[in-house]
């Protein structure tokens, strides 16, 4: 078991949505090169979520000032891969749309249907502030991965 989790990815994105493009293709292939044989899913599944929070962050956290940033932060530490993103919004309660029992019907609602689509992703999510951190708990998964320190 590693004692420091390993750095996958650490930056900072322009409040655009081109620049969240680029940095989730960026995340992807350092995903595929650390992880040889992680499955197209869960690549797809990291993707869709990478995409639905920093463009979240963008959109509703800096309303698109190019001037802010977007901290990214994607680590893994046996057997949690977790991804922390940061905007320099005001910050939001998760009070208005957050449920418990993860009910499909949710995600026909007109607002928050990403929120809800990344935890039926079976991702965990914690959002303080202006900053989310969501986490996947890859144990059973990685057992066949060759991962590259």
């Amino acid at each position: 078991m590693n004692e420091v989790p390993m750095i996958i990815y650490e930056g900072e994105i322009k409040s655009t949505f081109q620049d969240v493009d680029e940095a989730v293709k960026k995340i992807d292939g350092l995903m595929r090169q650390k992880f040889e044989f992680i499955s197209s899913r869960l690549l797809f599944n990291i993707d869709f979520m990478l995409r639905e929070i920093l463009n979240n962050a963008v959109e509703h956290g800096n309303h698109f000032d190019e001037h802010k940033k977007v901290k990214c932060r994607v680590s893994y530490d046996v057997p949690k891969l977790e991804f922390i993103v940061k905007d320099e919004g005001k910050g939001f309660s998760t009070t208005d749309f957050h449920t418990e029992s993860h009910d499909p019907r949710m995600l026909l609602r007109d607002r928050h249907r990403g929120h809800e689509t990344i935890l039926e992703m079976d991702f965990d999510v914690n959002i303080e502030g202006n900053q989310v951190t969501v986490s996947m708990n890859l144990n059973q998964e990685e057992k066949s991965w060759k991962i590259n320190y």
